[in-house]
Parts: structure tokens; sequence; C-alpha cells
């Protein structure tokens, strides 16, 4: 099957994941990165909902490609992460550890159980003011209270939240009651191909099966290791501990299974003054469109591949936003993404994407200096992974003249 793009060393497939992975070669991928949907239903979207990430075929198809030992790394939704990991390890392979990526910026998605009982009623709440944390702009908090000392007599269209007094007794036993909590970390299943013969032995013939350790390593303090002599340990146990005492140097702190943004990170290394996790905010606004100058602008979160989506899309406040060329909802962050390669890729090593969205992992792979492949099902972010890996490729300083063909 030829690639739909390609663009230097990456090949990009535009297709149904489980038409296309069969088709490809048996242990010949070093890695698998993905962001595979949460199935939450998102916003009513059936690509949200399609049941794919806990397909075992499909994760058996992957455990094929891969080479031993080769890790895969796949994001999941706090309520459902646990039944992609369960679909993983029923396709073969072994669960290592998860990743929790942490974040303040997330938004909680809380049903108010005040609103839902005065609404049941039929009651009326009063509008008291305008929400701080869900309104529009600081410049326009409270203008449309009259107690406020900001009030201009006007109102505000969609994307508003106001503040409402409950109308109702019951409503008011009520107050300050939703449903869930406020999102604040995603989790990435750490799953590893099992090995052949002890994992020593499958490093030298397959290049896959640990982790880079120090090419992950957090911060740039100068850490000493004490290496104590055999014997020195509590009960001197004479197989414990190295030939000789020493001491060795390495740059950084081991990498953990935890993932900051830089407010979380800040606020710690406050208290430790000294960086002891990977910190990455989500996608900015020019991570997501670098390269896509020439693209049309279309309103956020839009698509087009199922009938919902092209008849729903842009009729809800959360989709009311300025037009982006790249209109992908869940993009992750390349410094992420680049990160997460960089832990289970080996030099020169390939890494694939079944989900590839809007190239965040293709985009990674390049300025790791990976070769990768990227299938996607929608057509519509053809054009958006096709500006962002070319762009990627524009920023190396070893580009070659015939990279695009």
């Amino acid at each position: 099957m030829k690639p739909t793009l390609i663009i230097g060393s990456a090949n990009i497939y535009q297709g149904n994941n489980l038409d296309i992975l069969p088709e490809l070669q048996s242990n010949s991928v070093d890695s698998i990165v993905c962001d595979p949907p949460y199935e939450l239903g998102f916003m009513g979207k059936s690509w949200d909902s399609s049941g794919i990430a806990y397909s075992v075929e499909l994760w058996t198809q992957c455990l094929r490609v891969l080479k031993p030992g080769g890790h895969l790394l796949a994001f999941g939704g706090t309520r459902t992460w646990h039944r992609l990991a369960v679909a993983i390890e029923d396709a073969g392979f072994e669960i290592r550890d998860n990743i929790a990526w942490l974040y303040g910026s997330g938004f909680p998605k809380s049903h108010n159980i005040s609103k839902a009982i005065d609404k049941a009623a039929g009651a009326e709440r009063q509008v008291i003011g305008i929400d701080k944390v869900r309104g529009n702009s600081p410049s326009m908090w409270g203008k449309s209270d009259p107690n406020n000392p900001n009030y201009d007599g006007t109102t505000y269209g969609i994307g508003t939240t106001y503040l409402t007094e409950s109308a109702t007794t019951d409503a008011k036993q009520w107050d300050g009651w939703g449903t869930a909590l406020k999102p604040a970390h995603e989790p990435i299943v750490v799953a590893r191909k099992p090995v052949i013969g002890t994992v020593a032995d499958n490093v030298l013939k397959y290049g896959t099966g640990a982790i880079n350790i120090d090419a992950t390593r957090i911060g740039t303090e100068t850490i000493s290791v004490h290496n104590a002599p055999q014997g020195s340990f509590a009960g001197g146990e004479p197989e414990r501990g190295s030939d000789t005492e020493s001491y060795r140097e390495h740059v950084g702190r081991w990498p953990a299974n935890i993932i900051l943004d830089e407010h979380t990170a800040q606020l710690l290394d406050e208290q430790s003054d000294a960086s002891r996790f990977f910190y990455v905010a989500k996608a900015s606004k020019r991570d997501r469109n670098e390269g896509l100058d020439e693209l049309p602008m279309k309103q956020f979160g839009t698509y087009a591949q199922d009938d919902w989506s092209r008849n729903n899309m842009g009729k809800t406040p959360d989709a009311i936003r300025t037009p982006v060329a790249n209109f992908h909802p869940t993009v992750k962050p390349t410094a992420l993404m680049q990160y997460l390669i960089r832990l289970v890729t080996p030099e020169g090593g390939v890494v694939l994407d079944p989900f590839a969205g809007s190239g965040s992992t293709g985009k990674a792979a390049i300025l790791e200096g990976k070769r990768f492949i990227g299938i996607e099902l929608t057509a519509e972010y053809l054009p958006i992974i096709e500006g962002r890996l070319k762009h990627a490729y524009l920023t190396l300083d070893d580009k070659e003249d015939d990279l695009f063909e």
C-alpha cells in the first residue's frame, strides 16, 4: 500500500487503521506513541464513541508491527483509560507503568444540580452577575450586574456564563453541588511488547526493550552518585555494592512517571529549589498552527467526518472561538510528544501513530530525528499534517533539498 503523503522519511496513510495496519511489515516499528479517542462521546461526536480505543484487534496489530521489546505509549481519558489498558494487555502487551500528565488549565464539565432542579420545576432564576471563571474576559466581568460598579446596562451573547440565584427551596438546598471534578491530568499507558530472552539480549538484537533514561533526565543540576564497595551495606551483605568504592556524576534527575505543566512545576520548584519533573504546558497557538499559513481558517473543533458534526458543530458555546488553521480539538504539545518519543525510541528508530490527528507525533518525531509512520482516518486533517511536518523539516539544520515528494 502506497502512503498518501511522503514527507522526507515520514509516511502518512489516510484511511482506517484496521485496514492499513495489516499491510505494515511485522517487527518493523521501534515504538508507538499515540493519542487514541478517549471514548467519552466528546460533544456528541461519533469519532469519540466508536470503541476503537478498546479494540483488541487494533492493539494486536500494533503488537505485531512492533519489534520485540518495543514500547507503546497511549494517552487515555481519566474515566476510560482502564478499558484502554485492558484492551492493550489483552492484545499481548505487558503493562509496564502509566505516566500522568498534570496541568492546571483544565475546565470542569460539571452539571449544576441546583440549576437542574429549578429547570425541572419550571422556575426562572434571577441573574446576579457574570461568572469570572467561565465568563468572556476580565473587562466584561460584572457588567450585567446592576450592583457592580462595572455595570453598563448591556447583556452579552453566547459564550457568557451568568451567575444566577436559586429560585426554589429545593434548589437552594443543593447550591454548590455538581457532578464532576476539574480535569487536571491525562494518563498515558506505558506498555511493552514481550522481549525475547533477556532484556539485554533483546536490546542487542533488536535495539528495543529499554527506555532512554539519560536522554530524558530532568533539569541541569549536576548530581554525584556514590557507588559503595561490596559489604558496606547494612548487615555486610557481600554481594551488594561495587567492586570498588567510587563516585560518578550525571546531569539531571531520573525521569518520573509524572509530567507537569509549567505552572504546577513552578509551584513545586519554589518548595524544592530544583526541577524534579519534566514540565510542558498544553499546545500553544503557535505550536498548533506552525506551517499552516496558506491553509483556510476554520472554526475550532469542526469536522466533516460524520453527520452529527456537520449539522451541530459551531452551535455550542465551546465552539465559538476565532477561526484557526488547525481546527483539531485535542492537539498535544510538540514538546511533550518529543519527550515521550525520546524516552522509548532508539536512535534512528521508526515511530508509529495509528491516530495521527493533526500530526503532533509526526512533527515531534521529525524534530527528534526519527522516522515516522502515521495513519489518520479523517481526510480533512491531511493538509494540516502536511503543513506541520514540512515546517518541522524546514527547522532542521541538516535538511536536504529533496525532502518533499
